[in-house]
């Protein structure tokens, strides 16, 4: 432990004093660009009307009651379980979305029952309740919803059980206390969604691992309160998407509060991370696994709904939520980011969470490939941001083979424990190029700062290669709950291209104000028609004590502490371009894809986008893979679908015609081109894949989307500013086909500088310290 600890301290020292005095956390200069793109009017279940003028909802019902501005009533007991009579006395949040493939979104709540740590709140005793010692009762678990038509008429539904249906039971992790002080369980909130990871399945059911069972340990004798703990659970639901029911799978071998899962190229899933017990991870029975997040990693196999651990080589410290994504050789990368707890920290041996490394599915091993970052100001770990799959390209023109797969990263704080509580402006992409012979290589090449330093903002890779980031706030919200401030103004990220076909860089832009706060466990998805569904917002009670809104101050407004279950959509520009128009799909002979589109003349490419699945900023299975052409005829263009589910694996994917920028076919350029309105299609197999239309897949129903980009009864805002949506671009609104004319900043690629290169090296000598102290550790 003196080792890792010393290790720690010289990555601390190295990057804080280094890196932060010689380089500094710069933010981009802020500049008031021209919105581009269109946000539509805020809506909420309850049917509330959103008055823009004060950006609050008023006039909604729930439950045969008035709702307040945030959502809930005052007597939630006709839905709530017994021992717990308010729980449900709110309208859920979207902090887990899941974009269905009928085209209704799947979402759920989180932090559900804390919106009653209020002030005024009592417990038996009269005493003032407060988020540490009530936590452990005062929760329960969370509930999910469908919502349908989010674009022209939204609607909502209950799945059964609204809660997932799952009831963790076992106290094998209890520590071992007298009666007086021993765990308190309850029986309403030991089986919750939160914290869970979900996934697509192949035939469109939704798999969730993991979540959290809420307790008190120790109890606090003659109170009904005690100490919080979040233990991480084994148990694993499937949503049935045919019959809106949730249904137990067989459960993991480990507990797990935020694991990854990611999609591997033969259907089955694979399992890292999560900890057993978030705040006393102690554990009598298992010593070995104390003090760390859980090591072990799993695979899941539908077919006959199984777990199987990897074994000791599959072994490795990572970060709660790590971020995974599958490789286009069929390994799973680890790209050096995850979901910090500062500033006390969840594993001894942190500092090795600075290495992205590589899991490869037939050998059952992981593979380091260096720490990403290196020749930019900040390398390493990255906690509390988004790790985006950027489009995958073909090798050329004509051939199917997708050599390297890149990932954006931008914002966040910087390393593990204790972080830097203000979070970077810092973008970066990073690259895994494959050689075909299971051999990878890391590189990073640096792009065009945030215009302000974001934490724990959410992205959404768009089918015209750019990429949305929205949400967020503007200091670490874990380590002082309630005094962060939220962001608004939200982003995009324009790629540059080399002649090769890499990624060399690229500039972020101001789109303009979204009209709701929204920070912690905020979240977004890709919507068919290519808008983004904008939600979520279930912050911690301010200070770990109470629900309380933080002041507004000047130049800094102050933070929403309530649960936010309402939602917006954002059009990106294209929606004011001329767009492709996609009359059918079918499948063809040899690998290939038949699209039916009067437009044929004008097809740069066709692209597949998974479907999302987003929670805590995580979507594992998200990649976004482009087809080249083949053939065109006046009506149909002909596209090659690639060789292998290493880089299409089964699942549901939306698939987008892209018309040429200008409307030349020869113009593939990210932010320029055009897509079409997506069309639900399936990718079947396990080894090679086929793509079928949703409307040939046995369990799902192609959801209708209209072709128009004028939605009557709804307005829109652009920039904050409220307008009516027309069919036809506004003023102020930059046509996509101008987007990238003038770059807010410049890209760069920074060079290795002594400061980067000096904090690079720090970092080495940090893990491998702690790797020898593992490895004495093991010995002993």
């Amino acid at each position: 432990m003196v080792v890792g600890r010393t290790a720690r301290s010289m990555v601390v020292a190295a990057i804080v004093g280094a890196g932060l005095g010689a380089v500094g956390i710069g933010a981009g200069a802020v500049r008031a660009d021209v919105p581009i793109g269109t946000y539509l009017t805020p809506f909420r279940e309850d049917g509330a009307t959103f008055d823009p003028s004060t950006g609050a909802f008023a006039g909604g019902h729930y439950l045969g009651q008035s709702t307040d501005a945030n959502g809930c009533v005052s007597d939630g007991s006709s839905i709530s379980p017994a021992g717990n009579p308010d729980a449900y006395r709110c309208l859920p949040a979207g902090a887990t979305m899941v974009q269905l493939a009928d085209g209704r979104v799947l979402y759920w709540n989180a932090l559900e029952g804390t919106e009653n740590l209020s002030a005024d709140a009592r417990d038996k005793d009269g005493l003032p309740v407060s988020a540490v010692p009530d936590g452990g009762r005062i929760t329960v678990n969370d509930e999910s919803r469908l919502l349908s038509d989010p674009t022209v008429a939204p609607a909502w539904s209950v799945p059964t059980p609204r809660d997932g249906g799952a009831h963790h039971t076992s106290t094998d992790e209890d520590l071992p206390l007298p009666a007086p002080l021993a765990a308190t369980h309850y029986a309403y909130n030991n089986g919750s969604l939160f914290c869970a990871d979900q996934v697509l399945l192949a035939n469109g059911d939704v798999l969730t691992s993991g979540g959290t069972d809420y307790y008190s340990e120790p109890s606090f004798p003659g109170t009904d309160k005690g100490f919080i703990e979040l233990e991480g659970i084994r148990e694993v639901r499937i949503f049935d998407v045919a019959k809106n029911a949730w249904v137990q799978a067989k459960p993991m071998n480990h507990g797990r509060w935020y694991p990854s899962l990611v999609t591997l190229p033969d259907g089955r899933i694979f399992v890292a991370s999560g900890v057993t017990k978030l705040i006393k991870p102690m554990y009598p029975s298992h010593v070995a696994d104390s003090g760390t997040n859980v090591r072990q990693t799993e695979v899941y196999d539908p077919g006959d709904n199984t777990w199987t651990d990897t074994g000791t080589a599959g072994e490795r410290s990572l970060p709660l939520f790590p971020r995974l994504h599958l490789l286009p050789d069929g390994h799973v990368y680890y790209d050096a980011a995850g979901q910090d707890y500062n500033p006390q920290g969840q594993a001894y041996d942190e500092a090795t969470w600075n290495v992205a490394g590589s899991w490869d599915p037939s050998t059952r091993a992981w593979t380091d490939l260096g720490i990403p970052g290196v020749g930019t100001p900040f390398p390493g770990f990255r906690g509390s941001t988004f790790s985006a799959a950027l489009e995958l390209r073909p090798a050329t023109a004509t051939v199917t083979t997708y050599p390297a797969a890149s990932f954006l990263t931008a914002g966040g704080v910087l390393l593990p424990t204790p972080g830097s509580y203000v979070p970077v402006a810092d973008s970066r992409i990073t690259t895994v190029t494959t050689d075909g012979t299971g051999h990878e290589t890391l590189s990073t090449v640096g792009t065009g700062d945030l215009a302000r330093r974001r934490w724990y903002s959410t992205a959404v890779p768009l089918p015209d290669g750019t990429v949305f980031a929205v949400s967020g706030a503007d200091v670490d919200e874990v380590v002082t709950p309630g005094y962060e401030s939220p962001i608004r103004a939200d982003e995009l990220f324009v790629p540059s291209v080399d002649s090769q076909g890499r990624y060399s860089g690229g500039t972020w832009r101001d789109v303009g104000e979204q009209a709701r706060s929204r920070t912690y466990h905020n979240n977004a998805v890709l919507l068919p028609d290519g808008s983004v569904l904008i939600g979520g917002h279930a912050p911690i009670p301010s200070g770990y004590h109470q629900t309380q809104d933080g002041p507004d101050l000047p130049g800094r407004p102050g933070t929403n502490n309530h649960h936010d279950p309402s939602f917006q959509i954002w059009r990106p520009p294209y929606f004011d371009a001329a767009r492709p128009v996609v009359q059918g799909v079918s499948s063809a002979p040899a690998g290939r894809l038949v699209i039916q589109t009067p437009d044929a003349a004008h097809i740069t490419g066709v692209v597949l986008v998974r479907n999302t699945a987003q929670t805590h900023l995580v979507d594992g299975d998200n990649r976004t893979v482009k087809l080249p052409v083949l053939a065109r005829s006046s009506g149909t263009v002909t596209v090659a679908v690639p060789t292998s589910t290493n880089v299409v694996p089964n699942g549901p994917y939306l698939l987008f015609a892209i018309g040429g920028a200008g409307g030349d076919p020869a113009r593939d350029i990210p932010g320029q081109v055009v897509p079409s309105i997506g069309r639900q299609v399936f990718v079947e197999g396990t080894d090679v894949p086929h793509v079928i239309p949703a409307s040939s897949h046995g369990n799902q129903t192609l959801a209708a989307v209209a072709p128009t980009r004028a939605v009557a009864g709804r307005e829109g805002t652009r920039g904050g500013r409220e307008a009516p949506v027309a069919a036809t671009p506004a003023a102020a609104t930059i046509p996509a086909t101008e987007l990238r004319a003038e770059p807010v900043r410049s890209s760069r690629r920074v060079p290795t500088t002594p400061v980067s290169a000096g904090v690079a090296a720090v970092l080495l000598l940090a893990v491998t310290a702690t790797r020898r102290e593992l490895l004495a550790r093991r010995r002993r």
